[in-house]
């Protein structure tokens, strides 16, 4: 049976801590907010935007709505650029290919900056399915984007044994908690935004401190499967 696997973009495929942080700084400012430090901007790496601002800076929702269509005016036209691919993940894409993975990206960034910084860094022809958030329809959240990324991969999440075919990749609890709930086996990356502690805390099956490991995880699961 074919196999499905998961990644998020921001923090696993590509570090676009730059681009993001600087944008957030530039919709606070130009409301008059007060910035929070640089541990605090920190975790606004991962969950909604719209609910980073209610959480850190204790906007209303209507407040922390306007402020992310502001985020949104420097993001889209820059910010998204500002942004790298991390070591080896081609080879590990590529990897996946070869092995005949059907291969997603679940990523709570609106899908359509998520399809433009994938073009850019030449990695759409990697995946076979890419969902990302929509506001304007409410897609917002981890477990119900994995969820349509995985009706739309179309493969079962188990064989006839019980064995699960499904992974997911992440960097924060939002990856590691939505995989479980959905039945995935969900991998856990400290190179990211999360920390050790956040993954295991979220019950990561497993945490790899770089892409190679990754592979070797994969590797693992098959020797098990034929077993």
């Amino acid at each position: 049976m074919k196999k499905t696997i998961l990644f998020d973009l921001d923090g696993t495929l590509t570090d676009s801590q730059e681009g993001i942080l600087k944008s957030i700084k530039f919709a606070l400012e130009h409301f008059g907010y007060d910035v929070p430090d640089e541990e605090t901007l920190q975790l606004f790496l991962g969950p909604p935007l719209v609910d980073a601002f209610q959480e850190h800076c204790g906007m209303t929702f209507e407040q922390a709505e306007e402020t992310y269509f502001k985020f949104r005016e420097r993001y889209g036209t820059i910010g998204k650029f500002e942004n790298q691919v991390y070591p080896n993940i081609v080879d590990l894409l590529a990897k996946c290919k070869t092995e005949q993975y059907t291969i997603a990206v679940a990523t709570a960034k609106p899908e359509h900056y998520a399809k433009d910084i994938l073009d850019h860094f030449e990695l759409t022809p990697y995946f076979d399915v890419i969902v990302g958030a929509n506001y304007e329809s409410g897609l917002l959240h981890k477990k119900e984007i994995l969820e349509k990324a995985l009706k739309l991969c179309g493969n079962p999440l188990t064989d006839e044994n019980g064995r699960r075919l499904a992974f997911m990749v992440g960097d924060r609890k939002y990856d590691v908690e939505a995989a479980n709930e959905l039945g995935c086996i969900s991998i856990g990356v400290t190179y990211g935004y999360g920390t050790e502690a956040e993954l295991k805390e979220a019950d990561a099956e497993y945490i790899c401190d770089d892409v190679d490991e990754i592979a070797d995880v994969l590797d693992l699961e098959e020797m098990m499967v034929r077993r």
